[in-house]
């Protein structure tokens, strides 16, 4: 008996700060909570691998059509959500990758882009295939008539969902039962709130091995800073493709760092891992954390020998494998690339940024250090006297309370650690074709956020009165996010 409430009195707290995060975070979500969102990508790939496919025909369907016998529950009102703004207006489907499938003259297959298709002149024929291989094709001339038997269309566009496929995973078994109709706002608010549990059991772990001298009070509070003070907060009452990616990115990440510590469960970690890079490309680059715990030895690094680290680090490898070469396949069967998970093909392959540069670029590098760190809020004559860049707020605006990650009390092998992953993590959203426009803060901080948050933990400087002013200002900013972004435009500017 005395056992059965001592594990309860443990989880007494995590479950009420689960609990009360999903009631706080629905009333920031408020109308929006109130059924999908209009961003259904994840919905539409799981609907695609129920039926054994990797692209999707529904970005070819236009609002207002009638629902079909064969569609899924919810089909066409969620292709009407999409393609309509909230003030009533049409609009184009946003995100989706797109390949153009053309039988030329000659009989042969083309597979790939019109890159330039958005200028004038000669410029606009000019097509790259998948492999890279440029050729000139004039629709009127090059492009064949009539195509196989039965007749088809001689130039088709196939269309796939861009983003890592395990969000439409997780979701699946939500689609089995409301097919489109999934409220994948509710699905996001939950995640957050899940979130904040995970990241205080982190916490409470790492007192409990010795690696934090945090109270359970100063836990709580850091677990409601990342929930409540960091830019997770608007992302976590949206729903939408990308703002739910991030969130369970989150989930994985944390989940990875929990399984990671003293390299103590190298298969679950390494499936933490493998799902994460599924979710969020950037968290694969977080696999070096596990390596340096496994050489981490109390507070130094110290060589195990061969034998326990080929142990360990070929368990942890085997999750990380099998997903990465699933994901690889996946790439590799829809795009001809391993690598490729389709943003090089949205807006049809004609984005001028990745155009010229590609997907990852030293191009990008100033403006994404201005979104993650620099971009400060612009106080005007211009009511509401306050605006900021769609760009997104650094992250010291949104969250002044990580300053506090500079001036540790103490700094250990597994502080650094963390540090050298986060660094690392944030190496391939630094140099990205995009600072995560449009946004209230820089959201492609959350892949990296949860290493300094721990960092801030086991750092050990007292959570005092000047902590709590940026914990506050910190809470504040992000409510003002929450409220504000994609319902008060008044507020941004490009």
């Amino acid at each position: 008996m005395q056992g059965l409430l001592a594990s309860v009195r443990r989880v007494r707290v995590p479950l009420l700060v689960f609990v009360c995060s999903a009631a706080v975070l629905a009333l920031f979500s408020w109308d929006n909570i109130l059924g999908p969102s209009r961003h259904f990508h994840f919905l539409d790939l799981a609907n695609s691998f129920l039926h054994g496919r990797i692209d999707t025909e529904t970005p070819k369907r236009f609002r207002g059509q009638q629902q079909r016998p064969d569609d899924a529950q919810g089909l066409q009102a969620a292709v009407d959500r999409h393609t309509t703004e909230d003030d009533g207006k049409a609009v184009g489907w946003n995100d989706w990758a797109s390949l153009r499938v053309i039988t030329l003259t000659d009989g042969t297959e083309v597979k790939g882009v019109f890159p330039w298709g958005d200028q004038q002149g000669d410029q606009k024929n000019r097509f790259r295939e998948l492999d890279g291989t440029m050729r000139i094709i004039d629709p009127e001339l090059d492009i064949a008539k009539t195509c196989g038997t039965p007749p088809h269309r001689c130039d088709e566009t196939q269309y796939f969902m861009s983003f890592p496929p395990f969000p439409a995973i997780a979701m699946m078994p939500a689609f089995l039962i409301w097919g489109y109709d999934v409220n994948d706002v509710l699905f996001t608010v939950l995640n957050a709130a899940l979130n904040a549990m995970l990241i205080l059991l982190l916490l409470e772990t790492l007192r409990a091995r010795g690696l934090s001298t945090r109270s359970t009070r100063d836990n709580v509070l850091l677990a409601i800073l990342f929930t409540f003070g960091t830019v997770s907060l608007f992302s976590s009452i949206r729903g939408e493709v990308w703002f739910s990616a991030l969130i369970l990115g989150v989930t994985l990440n944390v989940a990875y760092i929990l399984l990671s510590v003293e390299a103590r469960y190298p298969f679950w970690a390494g499936l933490m891992l493998g799902l994460g890079m599924a979710t969020r490309t950037p968290i694969a680059f977080a696999a070096p954390f596990f390596a340096l715990e496994m050489l981490r030895d109390g507070d130094r690094m110290r060589w195990p020998g061969w034998g326990p680290f080929l142990r360990k680090g070929i368990v942890f490898a085997i999750p990380v494998l099998a997903i990465g070469f699933a994901l690889m396949a996946f790439n590799q069967a829809r795009f001809q690339s391993v690598t490729e998970f389709g943003h090089t093909f949205l807006a049809n392959g004609t984005r001028a940024s990745i155009r010229d540069h590609g997907l990852m670029s030293w191009w990008f590098l100033k403006a994404n250090l201005g979104a993650a760190f620099t971009n400060p809020p612009v106080f005007d004559g211009t009511v509401p006297f306050l605006h900021i860049t769609r760009h997104g707020l650094g992250l010291p605006w949104t969250t002044p309370a990580l300053l506090f990650v500079l001036w540790p009390k103490t700094w250990g092998a597994f502080a650094r650690n963390l540090a050298i992953t986060a660094a690392i993590v944030a190496i391939p959203d630094l140099f990205y074709q995009n600072t995560g426009w449009a946004q209230f803060g820089y959201r492609f901080g959350l892949d990296f956020l949860p290493y300094l948050l721990v960092m801030m933990a086991v750092g050990g400087r007292k959570l005092g009165r000047w902590f709590l002013v940026a914990f506050a200002l910190s809470i504040l900013m992000n409510a003002l996010g929450a409220i504000s972004f994609d319902r008060m435009g008044m507020f941004y500017y490009e």
